[in-house]
């Protein structure tokens, strides 16, 4: 297990002891911090420091907000710029693996329906690739970074009707686009297909370690909660988790 997974499992199991009011603002913090150019194990890093402030929080009797401020974003936001940014050769191996491993998914629920087809139509185990097919799968590629990336910007947003808009909107393309689309390009046997499944999740995994560096910052200490402020006050700045050395290394301070 990576040091990565090992303190996601460590951070499931510490956030028991919060209360439900100090969960649900942590999980939005969670949801935010994912969509961050860093790497996810300073994510958990920031989870951990954040969940142990609160806890902390927690048996004084004190509030989120008297914790860290009312606005929770703005919070993320300053812990984030202490935080280390990923490089531009990270965020592209990261980007290809997230690609090659929706691709992969995409690919077996295609497979399963366009296979199915085949089996009651004719044909098998040959496989008919259509127009429609292949713009469907640009569509689900754009759509799904694009739906993760706002889920992650709106997490502190009361309402999600607009995310259920932009959801429904995208089915209802896939669906007119597999309907228009008829016009079949190219017969695939059943094995090509699903080889060319199996490949996009072992090269989307191949990257994803390509793309991970030793991590830049060492586990931090539990940070000191700042002091509660007035309501209706300016929220305090939150400590300074990371800082970055001359040498490019990163500890906490």
């Amino acid at each position: 297990m990576t040091r990565t997974k090992q303190l996601m499992r460590e951070n499931n199991v510490f956030e028991r002891a919060l209360s439900q009011e100090f969960n649900q603002v942590l999980t939005d913090m969670v949801v935010y911090l994912r969509s961050a150019p860093v790497s996810e194990y300073n994510q958990e890093l920031v989870r951990r420091d954040i969940g142990r402030m609160f806890l902390d929080a927690q048996r004084r009797g004190d509030s989120p907000a008297d914790v860290i401020g009312e606005d929770y974003r703005q919070f993320c936001d300053q812990v984030l710029a202490e935080v280390p940014r990923l490089t531009v050769r990270e965020r592209v191996l990261d980007g290809l693996s997230t690609s090659l491993v929706c691709l992969g998914v995409w690919g077996v629920i295609w497979l399963f329906n366009r296979g199915l087809l085949a089996v009651v139509r004719g044909g098998w185990p040959d496989i008919p690739v259509t127009v429609g097919d292949l713009l469907a799968t640009v569509l689900i590629l754009v759509a799904a970074g694009y739906l993760f990336y706002s889920v992650s910007r709106s997490a502190f947003s009361a309402s999600s009707t607009s995310l259920l808009i932009k959801t429904f909107l995208l089915l209802a393309v896939l669906l007119l686009v597999n309907r228009v689309f008829t016009e079949s390009l190219v017969r695939l046997h059943f094995g090509v297909v699903l080889a060319g499944v199996a490949l996009c999740f072992v090269l989307g995994k191949v990257l994803e370690g390509a793309g991970r560096r030793p991590p830049l910052a060492a586990p931090l200490a539990p940070p000191a909660a700042p002091a509660p402020h007035p309501r209706g006050g300016a929220p305090p700045r939150p400590p300074p988790l990371f800082a970055i050395i001359p040498s490019g290394r990163s500890t906490s301070r």
